[in-house]
This record gives structure tokens, C-alpha cells and sequence, in this order.
């Protein structure tokens, strides 16, 4: 059984830690994302470990598709790979590696389009490769999210050789964490970039709502 009082204290503490007037980026720190994935898993219970983490990682992903879309318009390739996410969770996906090469093709076929993009010139308006870019975060929370279903470890986002780092952007390019992907399309920048191209309030936004909402909802399913 989940020690909700535990999950609380942990949510709490990242509230604070997203209040603190210090913190002017909004940002919500890895360590305090593990800290509350660890008071997630069931000790009993590998199985609803496994099924709360990557739902949570879905949540985040369909909060932020208007993102995808808005780089992306019409396009449902991050659909299609939440539907294969389900698959897997629900066991209707045997063959992993296969799910795994289609979905590293699809975030090559996505940086394929932010690149080719950035070639072209609108000059005096928003250009697209900003919002392609952005976008592409999206997809990239979705690619993590399938991988990490592939493999039905509880704690996958808990390993221990990522104890010391500090900082998602510690982790680029291969192994970021698809709530920090979301965050970073919600604020259309990652953690390290000036703060003058970062949209700080929806940022602030995305990680309220990761706290108020998605956890607990994902509990309570």
C-alpha cells in the first residue's frame, strides 16, 4: 500500500520549493520529482508501481498536446504513440524492440522537420522553426514515455546512477524525463536557457498542476 500521508509531505515540500522567491525560474528540480516518484511505489506491488508511473507520464503528455499541434497542426503521431503506450501497459504489445525502433523513427521524423524548417526565412513574424522546436519537446516526452513502458521496472526513473545529478539538463540529450520534456514544451524552453525566452508563469503552471492534479488523479485511478 502507498503511504499517501508520505506522497503528501513530499508534494508539500515541492509547493514550497516552487513558491520559494529565489526560485525565478520556475522550475521544479529533479530531486524533488524523485523524492515523490519514490513515495509512489507500492512496496507490495510491482504492477501498480509500474501502471501509476507511466500514467503519470501520459497525463503530462496529453496536457501539453495542444503544444504539439499548435507546431504540428493535424499531425497524430504523438497520439499514435500514446495509443501504443496503452498497448503496452495493457500487455497487447509483444514484440518491445519493434515499439521501441517505430518510436525513436518518429522523434528522428519530427527533428527531421524542426531541422528542415529552420531554413526557411519569414522575416517580422514568429518563425517556425520556434514553435516546431518547442513542439519537438513534446514529442520527446512521448518517445521517454513508450521506451520507458517497454520496460516494466517500478522504478526506472529511480536508477542509481542518476543519485547525483541535480538537473534535468544534466541528462540531455538522451535520457531526459518526460515531465520535464512537458514542462519545458508548457514553458517552451528548457531549464537552462535565459530567462527572458522563458514563458515562466506556464511553466509554474504545468509543475501546479503536475502537484494539485496529475498525481493525485493518477493515484486514484
Amino acid at each position: 500500500m502507498i503511504d499517501m500521508e508520505a506522497v503528501d509531505q513530499e508534494i508539500r515540500a515541492a509547493r514550497a520549493e516552487l513558491a520559494d522567491p529565489g526560485n525565478a525560474k520556475g522550475i521544479l528540480s529533479l530531486p524533488t520529482r524523485k523524492r515523490i516518484w519514490r513515495t509512489m511505489l507500492d512496496p507490495v506491488d510491482d504492477e501498480v508501481s509500474y501502471q501509476h508511473r507511466i500514467r503519470l507520464k501520459i497525463t503530462c503528455v496529453r496536457h501539453v498536446l495542444p503544444v504539439c499541434y499548435r507546431g504540428f497542426p493535424g499531425d497524430q503521431r504523438v497520439e499514435e504513440m500514446l495509443a501504443l503506450t496503452q498497448d503496452l501497459m495493457d500487455r497487447r504489445a509483444a514484440d518491445t524492440h519493434q515499439v521501441m525502433v517505430s518510436t525513436q523513427h518518429l522523434f528522428v521524423q519530427v527533428m527531421d522537420d524542426v531541422n528542415s524548417s529552420a531554413t526557411e526565412v519569414e522575416p517580422d513574424v514568429l518563425k517556425p522553426e520556434v514553435t516546431k522546436e518547442v513542439a519537438s519537446f513534446v514529442a520527446d516526452a512521448i518517445m521517454h514515455t513508450v521506451t520507458s513502458a517497454c520496460h516494466r521496472d517500478p522504478d526506472m526513473d529511480l536508477w542509481e546512477e542518476f543519485d547525483d545529478m541535480v538537473d534535468d539538463d544534466e541528462l540531455l540529450p538522451d535520457t531526459l524525463e518526460s515531465s520535464y520534456s512537458c514542462a519545458s514544451a508548457a514553458a517552451g524552453a528548457l531549464n537552462w536557457q535565459p530567462l527572458e525566452q522563458t514563458d515562466v508563469p506556464a511553466r509554474r503552471a504545468f509543475w501546479t498542476w503536475y502537484l494539485d492534479k496529475a498525481i493525485p488523479t493518477t493515484l486514484a485511478t
